[in-house]
């Protein structure tokens, strides 16, 4: 999981790129003067998600890998920021799973990272769940992360991430012999597309991976802004972009790496399937999240309601004025101020432990 090498022109096209960021952001700072009810609240992340939105669109797939550590990297940069002791094991098909507190608690959260299966994990992903750890008190049930690094597009394509999803939650009730009413899935972004593409892998055995049956119910599931629709961006299952990080410029390239050439399916576009499909899914509850300024909110908005009506009840907060990932986004440029979105999830999860216990 090397990050790829540029050629000659690909690192002078990257100056170019980086100057043009640079231009998007003084525009945004200019004009994010006056700002409409649907753009971000703070000047200081208005401009930030600009800049992020016009990185991601005008820079190559390779050139952002080139500029952001992977997963790995970026784990272990910030357990030793955060003085925790790292630990990972690999898994098969090429993953590798970063433990973020102690291995052998008695709960543990499996958190698949967003990036549009593209990108490597924020240092934001691991800034707030450190945290999360380190602050709960010793007296709760013993909980720890599970975090695996999967293999980014292009270099390899659906069902690759897949697959290796599947065989973390299969290394943590085989080979760590966990039961599954004691495992969360979780994921944001297109780790919220894994955690339903597990679920229906578990109900639905997908032809190209091998079966996983589990004994009993997973403890719960949670999505946050779940990247529902893979493939080219559909006007009707998108939003405003200008108060997000995400807009339709980069998800279409994104998708052409991902699914290379292989017709979407239930699998990867849980927004396009039936209700039925969810009839079954083995987990006890299911918690879905989204900020109101997502681009992608009328596409989760469509994968609830047809969860909902196959599945049963899922609860589905959306946080007031907050964008794509925002917990995790904003840990990314310093702005620590609590979000909706990122105190939800914590009080979840608590509470799903708590009736695990």
């Amino acid at each position: 999981m090397s990050p790829p090498r540029l050629s000659v022109l690909e690192t002078l096209d990257l100056f170019a790129a980086l100057g043009a960021v640079l231009l998007s952001a003084c525009w945004a700072l200019l004009s994010g003067l006056r700002r409409g009810p649907d753009d971000e609240p703070s000047l200081y992340l208005h401009v930030a998600y600009a800049a992020t939105r016009k990185m991601v669109a005008r820079c190559s797939t390779a050139q952002l890998q080139f500029l952001f550590p992977n997963t790995s990297v970026t784990y272990q940069q910030q357990a030793k920021a955060m003085q925790m002791t790292s630990c990972v094991v690999e898994l098969p098909h090429g993953a590798r799973g970063n433990w973020i507190g102690d291995p052998d608690a008695k709960h543990v959260l499996v958190w698949y990272h967003g990036g549009g299966f593209n990108m490597s994990a924020m240092d934001g992903h691991f800034k707030f769940f450190m945290r999360f750890i380190k602050s709960r008190p010793r007296t709760k049930p013993s909980l720890s992360i599970f975090f695996p690094e999967y293999s980014l597009a292009p270099a390899a394509r659906y069902p690759t991430q897949l697959t290796q999803a599947v065989e973390a939650l299969r290394y943590l009730v085989t080979t760590t012999g966990r039961r599954p009413s004691s495992i969360i899935l979780g994921g944001d972004s297109a780790g919220g597309n894994l955690v339903a593409g597990v679920l229906s892998h578990l109900t639905h055995r997908h032809e190209d991976m091998g079966e996983l049956t589990l004994t009993e119910p997973l403890a719960a599931a949670v999505m946050i802004a779940p990247w529902m629709v893979v493939n080219e961006p559909d006007a009707k299952l998108a939003g405003y972009s200008g108060g997000d990080v995400v807009s339709g410029d980069s998800l279409g390239t994104w998708a052409r790496n991902y699914l290379g050439g292989a017709d979407p399916d239930y699998y990867t576009n849980a927004a396009r399937a039936p209700a039925e499909w969810f009839g079954g899914f083995p987990v006890r509850k299911i918690l879905v999240m989204a900020g109101q300024h997502e681009y992608l909110l009328p596409s989760i908005d469509a994968f609830v309601k047809a969860l909902q009506a196959g599945y049963g009840p899922v609860e589905f907060y959306v946080a007031d004025k907050e964008a794509h990932d925002a917990l995790f986004v904003n840990l990314v440029y310093y702005y620590h101020a609590p979000t909706g979105q990122g105190t939800k999830l914590v009080e979840w999860i608590e509470g799903v432990v708590s009736e695990s216990a």
